[in-house]
């Protein structure tokens, strides 16, 4: 591996950490997040040519026919049948290249598959840059967050305009002026990562810094699928970490005496289980500063039964409602794709990209319906194929003698809380949580293979 190769895979996973959807800088109708992915294919297939190494497994990542790559192609060759059905059913041509555009950034695997080991480009490495980028991001919406809650709150419009205009239309900002950043996604990932290392006494200053930015960060986001993914990250943390320290022991009574004196263990769940304890009281706090909150109160009526009237002012009858107009977008899609796989060849294929759900084209706020429309079940099972991959060669490695570490119970804890995330915010099927998704794919087969080529029993 070259300077060059080291310099452009820096740049590429930097870009992907704080590039939000990747179109902070455009060269025309081409983003440079397109440009770094062009880029990172050109260079692995001119350093498969220059190796002569188009037989060569070690190298040729195409040809390396594992459980991941096997679910790869399957993949790839499933978007363009999707594409064709799209085309077939009379979908929007433009939409349907978008979407396939989107997931065609599966194709990295193949030279990531390459680069991250330990003597290339480690994942400890992309950790590292990932831990950097949340906390720059996580400064970045705080500062822009006070500034339109301060110094603009007053004539806050000319600072939305500019703010957006800068960032390419990839802010959004809350009824509150607190701004949400699709880079908050890794913000949320590296606030896992940090948590669990602090947990394990294994912490630096940089995942302190993040412990406290990125959860004010998160917070101030308001985005409360965050929270349930935070949640269920750590409680999937406490579930590893019992597997870990019980596994070797034999016996049900003495596999709990074994827990009941591990003080660390005993610590880290009783701080766990408070962090999981407040996700509830955040979850309320969000949807009550995203929401308009009107208050209703009983009034006599005419005919002398009580009548519900909207009132602004607090009363002692008076009840809060909110009209949560996320769910409720959300149920609207459920009903409109319920109506759509009624079809049974609808539910098996799907309708092909660029499908309209509930008047969207883009934008359906639910990765895995829109991935069972679009692609039907024989695509939404592909995908689960891929996700279960990433837990199967860990799992193998383990039974093999691999010692799970901090960082891999947190890699895995992370990416189960983003398969929650995803059927609330779209991340899984365009690049930011693609790249995620596919560094851990990568990622577990080496710790697979590792513990293959060691011949460990």
């Amino acid at each position: 591996m070259n300077k060059f190769e080291k310099i452009l895979l820096t740049i590429f996973f930097i870009e992907i950490f704080i590039g939000g959807g990747g179109r902070l800088i455009d060269f025309g109708v081409v983003s440079i997040r397109q440009v770094l992915f062009l880029l990172l294919l050109i260079a692995f297939v001119y350093r498969i040519i220059k190796e002569k190494a188009i037989f060569n497994k070690e190298i040729n990542t195409f040809f390396r026919l594992n459980l991941a790559t096997i679910g790869i192609y399957l993949l790839l060759f499933w978007f363009v049948i999707s594409s064709l059905i799209g085309f077939i059913n009379g979908h929007p041509l433009g939409a349907i290249v978008t979407d396939f555009l989107r997931v065609s950034y599966f194709l990295v695997y193949f030279p990531l598959a390459y680069y991250i080991t330990g003597s290339r480009f480690s994942i400890h490495r992309i950790i590292t840059l990932l831990k950097y980028s949340a906390v720059a991001v996580a400064i970045f919406t705080i500062t822009v967050s006070i500034l339109g809650k301060t110094v603009f709150a007053a004539n806050f419009d000319p600072f939305y305009q500019f703010m957006v205009m800068i960032m390419n239309d990839d802010l959004f900002f809350r009824p509150s002026n607190s701004v949400f950043y699709k880079s908050h996604f890794f913000v949320l990932i590296g606030l896992i990562l940090s948590l669990n290392d602090l947990l394990n006494k294994k912490y630096s200053k940089l995942d302190i810094a993040i412990l406290i930015l990125g959860s004010v960060s998160i917070i101030w986001s308001e985005t409360r699928g965050f929270l349930l993914a935070f949640m269920l990250s750590v409680f999937m943390i406490i579930i590893l970490d019992v597997k870990l320290i019980v596994d070797p022991i034999r016996g049900f009574s003495q596999k709990v005496e074994k827990l009941i004196k591990s003080h660390q263990f005993i610590r880290k769940l009783i701080i766990s289980i408070l962090v999981m304890v407040s996700v509830p009281f955040m979850y309320n706090y969000m949807t009550l500063e995203r929401f308009e909150v009107t208050t209703v109160e009983e009034v006599p009526a005419e005919n002398g039964e009580n009548s519900v009237q909207p009132n602004k002012q607090n009363t002692d009858k008076a009840q809060p409602e909110v009209n949560d107009v996320s769910v409720n977008a959300r149920m609207e899609f459920i009903s409109a794709s319920k109506e759509i796989l009624v079809k049974p060849l609808n539910l098996i294929l799907g309708t092909g990209y660029g499908a309209e759900i509930a008047g969207r084209i883009t934008g359906l706020e639910m990765s895995f319906l829109d991935i069972l429309i679009e692609q039907g079940l024989i695509g939404f099972a592909t995908w689960g194929f891929l996700f279960l991959v990433i837990y199967i060669n860990f799992y193998l490695a383990f039974k093999k003698g691999y010692k799970l570490t901090t960082l891999d119970i947190s890699l895995m804890a992370a990416f189960m809380g983003i398969l929650l995330l995803t059927n609330i915010n779209p991340f899984i099927n365009n690049p930011i949580g693609i790249s995620f998704f596919l560094v851990l794919l990568v990622y577990s087969q080496c710790m697979k293979d590792l513990r293959i080529k060691e011949g460990v029993q």
